[in-house]
C-alpha cells in the first residue's frame, strides 16, 4: 500500500543546443522559466524534485529558496529518458512510497495548474493507470505513472523519455484533453518559440 501522495518530478537538465543559450533562464514574464515551471508545480501541493543538469550551477541558485529538492544529474548528455530514470530514483529514495510520479517538462512554461491538478485528481481515483496528456491523439507530458512503474522508468534512457514505456502500456494510458483546462503545451526549444510564448 502506498500511503505517500504523489512526488512531481520537473525535468530541466537538458542542453537546450537549438536555443543558444541556457533557456532554463531565459525570462518568462520576467522571471526564469524553470522557476516560473517550480512555482506552477508547488501549486499542486505535492512533494516537489527538480532534475537539473546542463549549467546547474547556474540554474539552482534560482531555485534556491523554493521549498523543493534540487537532484543534479551528471548523465544529462544522455538524453531526456536518462534524466527522467534520475528523477524516479530520487523518489524512489526520499519518497519510497508514494503513490506515483507527475513529470513535468521545465520548458512548458504557460501549462498552468488546472491541468496538473486534473492528472492528481485522476491519479487518486484509479491509481493503478497510466494519465497523460493528449496530444495530436498521442500520450505526451505532463504524464503521472503509478508506483508499479517506478522500477521500469528508473532504468529509462535515450533522448524520448518514457514514449517507448507509454506505447507498451498503451491499454493502461488515459488521455485527458489539455484544451478542457486551459493548458498551454507550446514548449520553447528557440528563441521564435520564446518570442511567440512572450506574444501569447
Amino acid at each position: 500500500m502506498n500511503t505517500q501522495p504523489p512526488v512531481l518530478v520537473l525535468l530541466a537538465a537538458g542542453e537546450a543546443s537549438r536555443f543558444g543559450s541556457l533557456k532554463q533562464l531565459a525570462l518568462i514574464d520576467g522571471e526564469p522559466m524553470v522557476r516560473r515551471a517550480a512555482q506552477q508545480a508547488l501549486a499542486c501541493g505535492v512533494p516537489v524534485i527538480v532534475v537539473l543538469g546542463a549549467g546547474a550551477e547556474r540554474v539552482a541558485p534560482v531555485l534556491a529558496d523554493l521549498p523543493l529538492q534540487m537532484v543534479v544529474h551528471d548523465g544529462w548528455r544522455d538524453g531526456l529518458g536518462s534524466s527522467l530514470a534520475a528523477g524516479v530514483r530520487a523518489v524512489q529514495s526520499t519518497h519510497a512510497q508514494a503513490s506515483g510520479v507527475l513529470v513535468m517538462l521545465a520548458d512548458q512554461p504557460r501549462l498552468g495548474t488546472a491541468l496538473l491538478a486534473r492528472l492528481l485528481a485522476l491519479h487518486a481515483r484509479s491509481p493503478t493507470q497510466i494519465i497523460a496528456t493528449a496530444q495530436a491523439g498521442r500520450a505526451g507530458p505532463p504524464v503521472l505513472f503509478p508506483h508499479a512503474d517506478f522500477t521500469a522508468l528508473a532504468a529509462a534512457g535515450g533522448p524520448h523519455g518514457a514514449r517507448d514505456w507509454l506505447h507498451r502500456e498503451a491499454a493502461r494510458v488515459l488521455l485527458v484533453e489539455p484544451a478542457s483546462y486551459g493548458a498551454d503545451l507550446s514548449d520553447i526549444d528557440t528563441p521564435d518559440d520564446l518570442r511567440r510564448t512572450g506574444e501569447r
